[in-house]
């Protein structure tokens, strides 16, 4: 068998058992809204280290071994990298959240954001990020650490990042369907959601990709994926300590900074894989 027909097996079967635990979360979905225990089981346990426990079960599957799975820290040389994974999230959404309130004249929003607060949310952040970004291991070892090595031999680089950003996003679709399923909310403002996180994810999903070929760890992937999921929330509490009105709307100005901050986040990010690719030695 050919390494190209190999690593398309191995993908095949990944994603195959991925896709079995997605189907789990739905079957479970009511036993998991009545009881805390089964959600704690389902979700924390079972779905969100899914992408590494399909991972590993490939591994054995196909008798490819354990060896390469990026489990090593590589700080030697790769602080900045560290440093990048923790700060390009909150520079991210800074300018997402903080530019379209200042530039539409109402900077007077803002008043919760004192030097001292905005500096206690960093190291907050920081201080958490040892320890419970850690959980999302999960995650980045099965897809940045496995499915975007088998995809990229298969797809190329730029192929990777989409379709790989596009089957990370579904994955979540569970999620993002939650209050459509629980009927907190109406199916058309769900798909309208999931839209958004498709390309939002599928975007950062390329920052992710580049950030685990360039130091050849996932480690520094699973420090911005947290700091991806915390610094939203994190903004938002600082904003809550300010001025805006119950029914602020931005209108236009906030919808181009938030797809144009993410376009450019894909453009330079696959840019620089690409730079990386030629720059690495032909393989036989």
């Amino acid at each position: 068998m050919t390494a190209k027909k190999e690593n398309a097996k191995r993908l095949g079967i990944f994603l195959l058992i991925v896709s079995l635990f997605v189907l789990l979360y739905f079957v479970f979905i009511k036993p998991m809204n009545e009881s805390n225990t089964v959600f704690f089981i389902i979700y924390y346990c079972l779905f969100s280290f899914s992408p590494a426990i399909a991972s590993l079960i490939t591994r054995a599957v196909t008798k490819e071994g354990f060896r390469d799975m990026k489990l090593h820290l590589n700080l030697s040389g790769n602080l900045k990298w560290y440093l990048l994974a923790f700060g390009l999230p909150l520079i991210f959404f800074s300018v997402r959240i903080l530019l379209p309130v200042i530039i539409s004249g109402h900077s007077s929003w803002l008043r919760g954001f004192t030097f001292q607060k905005v500096l206690a949310t960093v190291f907050m952040l920081a201080s958490l990020t040892a320890v419970q970004s850690i959980g999302l291991l999960g995650e980045e070892l099965g897809w940045r650490g496995y499915m975007n090595q088998k995809m990229e031999p298969l797809f190329g680089t730029f192929v990777t990042c989409l379709i790989g950003g596009i089957v990370w996003s579904l994955w979540h679709l569970p999620m993002d369907m939650a209050g459509w399923l629980d009927g907190e909310c109406t199916l058309s403002y769900s798909l309208m959601m999931c839209g958004g996180r498709l390309l939002l994810l599928t975007c950062f999903g390329t920052f992710l990709m580049w950030l685990t070929k360039k130091t050849d760890s996932v480690f520094p992937a699973v420090v911005a994926h947290f700091m991806f999921n915390q610094s939203q929330g994190a903004w938002g509490e600082l904003l809550a300590q300010g001025n805006i009105p119950e029914n602020a709307d931005l209108g236009m100005i906030s919808s181009v900074f938030e797809y144009a901050t993410m376009i450019l986040l894909v453009v330079v990010f696959i840019g620089l894989l690409l730079r990386e690719k030629k720059k690495s030695p032909k393989t036989a």
